[in-house]
């Protein structure tokens, strides 16, 4: 398991303590410490408190996909799983993704599990959806059916990967810091011919605090996904990406501005004075 961390000690905890709740133990945890400047590591210390599955490493060179490559550099196991620290991973999580390359393995190189945001309103529909998508996906894993589980990209706060296939890609990868990692390793990963799939019943859930930056810092992190994808060749999809930013990403983060920002999660209610609140100019480490 690999946990890539920079200034992350308000969050990282829990992150932790949901691996250690897992029904069925995960083998190493790898705390990657990307140059945190705040109490991140005495937190993951604290929350270890001597736990030997977990090891600190280092990323110097700053990053996301800095920190990830390090991780998977470090990791010993055949298959080396990757969350956020603002990840939370359901208590059958560590079962599920053992259980899907134990049985997949010889067709699927990398998968990634599902996520709802913990923190934003309207999740129930949400959630309700990809319970339906899980079910069918193993429905059809049952009778065979691999294609049924392909998908085309892996999303980073969800994902496992094998060795050998990380192997096979880390020469390639890219190093820039200004694309989107987990979309850079996907493109990595489908033109060494490896096949990435759903694991469904890796379920977790991610803070939604993405949405709640400033329309500028939204707007370029979308941006990130046509670079990544122009950086790799690809103009056509990077053009799409361009109109999915325009179109879709923007208008919905406009579309949610004022209940995203109302919501209280403590209490599950909407708060007219959350809107009175200052927008935060800066909601994630500036590593990601």
């Amino acid at each position: 398991m690999i946990v890539p961390a920079f200034n992350e000690q308000e969050l990282i905890s829990e992150c932790l303590h949901a691996l250690f709740d897992q029904d069925e133990p995960v083998d190493e945890i790898v705390v990657v410490d990307n140059n945190s400047t705040d109490r991140t590591l005495a937190a993951v210390q604290k929350a270890a408190a001597g736990d030997q599955s977990v090891r600190v490493v280092r990323a110097s060179d700053q990053g996301v996909i800095n920190a990830r490559s390090e991780g998977f550099d470090s990791a010993t196991g055949q298959v080396m799983a990757r969350v956020d620290a603002d990840t939370r991973v359901d208590v059958t999580w560590a079962r599920a993704v053992r259980d899907f390359f134990e049985t997949f393995g010889d067709h699927f190189d990398a998968g990634s599990g599902m996520c709802w945001a913990y923190d934003l309103p309207f999740q129930g529909p949400f959630r309700r959806q990809q319970g339906r998508i899980a079910a069918e996906t193993t429905r059809a894993l049952g009778e065979g059916d691999m294609s049924a589980a392909e998908i085309g990209r892996l999303f980073g706060s969800n994902m496992a990967i094998t060795r050998d296939a990380w192997l096979r890609v880390r020469g390639a990868r890219s190093r820039r810091t200004d694309v989107f990692e987990d979309l850079d390793l996907t493109l990595t990963l489908l033109a060494e011919g490896c096949s990435i799939g759903l694991i469904p019943e890796a379920s977790a859930s991610i803070s939604g605090r993405r949405y709640l930056s400033p329309p500028a810092a939204y707007l370029r992190y979308c941006w990130r996904d046509q670079r990544t994808l122009r950086a790799r060749g690809l103009r056509s999809a990077a053009r799409r990406a361009v109109l999915r930013t325009v179109f879709v990403q923007m208008p919905f983060y406009f579309a949610m501005w004022l209940p995203f920002r109302a919501f209280d999660p403590s209490t599950g209610r909407m708060r007219v004075n959350r809107l009175l609140r200052r927008s935060p100019q800066r909601v994630l480490p500036s590593g990601e």
